[in-house]
């Protein structure tokens, strides 16, 4: 069973009202009121399931739900919102909704749509080929071949994790500079310390993995770009 979601809802009244109710039921809940939002979220936490709004400022959440199945395929989306014609439920699950729920939703059926929800998340095989995970801080190969299994350190699996969950899995070098930085305040976090650390990293994984393996590309006077689709797990 999932333990922990995030509230995409841009009215604060609302917003408060949902946190109040799942932290009642033991969830542990983080909240965005758009999309920047969200991704600080994802980019920190280990996140499975999501109940998003529509009418947010900046990109909607048709929007966000379609990159959501780019980057991270398995992750549970419920859509909740005041939308409540049906070409707007369509286009809801034709953009990757797994429940589309209107508002005001009662709130013991948006509470047993979660649960069942995280039941089916939890439950979902993998399709990449690669597997970062989190609690043990590997990569590994998805097989049960254990010698193809990379340790990393805590900053290789914030780099890792945070392209995985990044649009289209790049991340501007600036940008992922000021995320290591708030991560791990007591380490330097310079281009030359970030450069090392990828080029480290890459080293370990195409030794390990396989030979051909060039798991991120440096983009020139932009960043960085995962290669690889990643399945995240705890």
């Amino acid at each position: 069973m999932i333990s922990e979601i995030a509230i995409i809802e841009d009215d604060a009244t609302l917003r408060e009202e949902l946190v109040f109710l799942f932290e009642d039921a033991g969830y542990r809940v983080h909240q965005a009121l758009n999309h920047d939002g969200l991704l600080d979220i994802l980019r920190l936490n280990t996140i499975h399931l999501i109940i998003l709004d529509l009418g947010l400022p900046g990109m909607t959440g048709y929007q966000i739900a379609e990159q959501l199945r780019q980057t991270q395929p398995a992750i549970g989306i419920i859509m909740l919102t005041a939308r409540a014609r049906s070409e707007d439920r369509v286009r809801g699950y034709g953009a990757g909704a797994d429940i589309y729920l209107t508002k005001p939703a009662d709130p013991q059926e948006l509470l047993a749509a979660v649960a069942s929800l995280g039941r089916r998340v939890t439950a979902q095989g993998s399709a990449p080929r690669l597997t970062l995970e989190c609690r043990r801080g590997c990569l590994r190969v998805n097989a049960e071949d254990a010698s193809a299994r990379v340790e990393l350190t805590a900053a290789e699996l914030f780099i890792l994790r945070a392209l995985a969950l990044a649009p289209e899995q790049v991340l501007e070098s600036g940008e992922l500079l000021d995320l290591l930085a708030e991560k791990f305040p007591e380490a330097s976090a310079t281009r030359r310390s970030l450069e090392n650390r990828i080029s480290r990293l890459r080293g370990k994984a195409s030794e390990t993995l396989a030979a051909d393996l060039n798991l991120i590309r440096p983009i020139r006077g932009v960043g960085y770009q995962l290669t690889e689709p990643l399945q995240l797990l705890d």
